[in-house]
């Protein structure tokens, strides 16, 4: 992969990824249409979807201090119930996973 290839690429991946819409669908398709298939293709996925966690993470990291630092309160509090929150809403979605994971 040349660098330019890599750069149009993260663009998309970029730009894509907070869009109502499919990015990694989206760097799939530019993949396909740079020609790159394999090993080589699934490694720079890897790496630009880690840099989209990465710069999540950056960007809000006073929200996520602030919800880390109430629900370690011990305490109920707006904090602890937004973060109980996430948790009952990845329930479903660990039950789809495991009724689906050979497949």
């Amino acid at each position: 992969m040349s660098w330019l290839e890599a750069l149009v690429l993260g663009l998309v991946q970029g730009l894509t990824e907070y869009l109502p819409v499919s990015s990694s669908g989206h760097l799939a398709i530019g993949s396909a249409l740079f020609g790159l298939q394999g090993e080589e293709n699934l490694t720079f996925a890897i790496a630009v979807h880690a840099a989209t966690v990465l710069s999540t993470i950056v960007i809000l990291w006073k929200e996520i201090e602030w919800l880390f630092k109430g629900f370690f309160k011990f305490q109920w509090n707006d904090e602890t119930k937004y973060v109980v929150n996430i948790i009952l809403s990845m329930i479903p979605v660990a039950i789809v996973g495991l009724f689906f994971k050979d497949q």
